[in-house]
């Protein structure tokens, strides 16, 4: 009988192992897109890249300034030994700003390269993860740290003005609590926390008053967020498992799109797109795009696994990635491309790039960290930093500094304009 039971398991083990490299091949699933020439070879949204002043990302402990139109790096500043950046980085008035995983806010001065202040987040801590990017509003500072604790900082002194716990009775119980970003919105701040480690504590939404922290209203969520939440014309759009629209000020949902998992949503006119895992699916992807007042599908395209992406919306034009997966747990092996708004036709797609961070557009550019499989015999040489072509999807360069190095999705820094993924708070 002993015996039989360790048969038995052994043979559930292997068949787990079967899906899971069934999962992970990336032959198994053939793409939908073409790798084509794009149907519009001319410029697609009349855009000037000269505008592009410099894109900001993170190299190891380093912030670090790219050149949007060559490619070449410069560093900006380097933490002390295994402190290290966390999220996207923000900009605001001349100065850099990032979270590091020593529970703390950072200014950086990119001209002079110097460290203006360090704030921790009440104090500094290397015990957890949940570190938030920062969100900068009318010049104060709001990001999560450690524990479940959200801080209001002054950008110019980095003065600690308020504090907020989301932990369940506001204490500093050291309860692993971790945070989305904050949204800024009007006269308050809308905070999603999601189920602590080892706790049934649910999910909730804390709205905050924006000017001293104090809480508002508290309320608790059917499902944990799986993307960043947006908020449009007093609607709240809430990736929590499902895709929801909620009035801001009544907190009625208005209509719900069900799902597995969504991702950050992005809204244009009358549509909304978002990557999902369809339901009862947990193996593959779809980018849907719904009519946004009533949450009725006008289109879903097949994405590949269930990795989600958040899309980018630009004119008429709708940024994804098609995933491909890998052999390496938690790794992205994504396909970017480009697709039609109105009708979800495609209009370019690569196969032969693999990207693993969100690409960031920014006049007529997009920028990622990737690697492409049929470039140089050397891999070392294909791996890195790319700048696209965002109307064909033309790579444009490359640099390989980059390539093996922990970097960061990046922001771009332009006359018009502070430019980021699809989840970024910022200008």
């Amino acid at each position: 009988m002993r015996y039989l039971s360790k048969s038995i398991l052994y043979i559930i083990l292997l068949l787990v192992l079967l899906v899971i490299a069934s999962c992970s091949s990336e032959t198994n699933e053939e793409s939908l897109f073409e790798d084509i020439k794009t149907n519009n070879p001319n410029d697609l949204f009349n855009a000037d890249p000269s505008l592009n002043n410099f894109v900001i990302t993170r190299w190891d402990e380093s912030v670090v300034i790219v050149n949007p139109e060559t490619g070449s790096e410069e560093i900006v500043y380097t933490f002390d030994d295994f402190i290290y950046p966390e999220g996207v980085a923000n900009y605001y008035n001349g100065v850099i700003y990032v979270s590091t995983d020593d529970n703390a806010i950072n200014a950086i001065n990119p001209e002079t390269k110097t460290l203006l202040w360090d704030v921790p987040m009440l104090e500094y801590d290397f015990s957890s993860l949940g570190f938030t990017s920062i969100n900068i509003n009318d010049g104060i500072c709001y990001a999560s740290g450690s524990f479940g604790v959200m801080v209001a900082v002054d950008a110019i002194s980095g003065e600690l003005l308020w504090y907020y716990s989301s932990n369940i009775n506001g204490e500093l119980d050291n309860l692993l609590t971790e945070n989305r970003i904050p949204i800024v919105h009007k006269d308050k701040v809308y905070l999603f926390s999601e189920i602590p480690f080892a706790s049934s504590i649910p999910p909730y939404m804390h709205i905050l008053d924006k000017n001293t922290g104090k809480l508002i209203n508290k309320i608790e969520l059917p499902y944990e967020t799986t993307g960043e939440p947006v908020i449009c014309n007093d609607i709240i759009y809430l990736p929590a498992k499902n895709m929801y629209a909620i009035d801001l000020n009544s907190l009625e949902v208005i209509w719900s799109f069900a799902a597995d998992a969504v991702s950050t949503p992005q809204i244009s006119a009358d549509k909304i797109v978002f990557h999902g895992i369809p339901v009862d699916d947990t193996i593959y992807s779809r980018l849907y795009c719904l009519d946004v007042n009533t949450g009725t599908p006008s289109w879903i395209i097949e994405t590949g696994f269930d990795t989600m992406w958040t899309p980018t919306i630009v004119n008429d034009v709708v940024f994804g990635v098609y995933e491909k997966a890998s052999s390496f747990a938690f790794a992205r092996n994504g396909r970017p491309f480009a697709v039609n708004l109105n009708d979800g036709s495609q209009i370019w797609y690569k196969e032969d790039i693999s990207i693993d961070t969100s690409p960031v557009y920014a006049n007529g550019r997009l920028f990622f960290h990737g690697h492409n499989i049929t470039g140089t015999a050397d891999i070392d040489e294909n791996v890195g930093f790319f700048s696209m072509n965002a109307s064909t999807g033309e790579i444009l360069w490359l640099n390989n500094t980059f390539r093996y190095d922990y970097i960061s999705t990046p922001i771009v820094v332009a006359q018009n304009g502070i430019f980021g993924p699809g989840y970024f708070q910022g200008n």
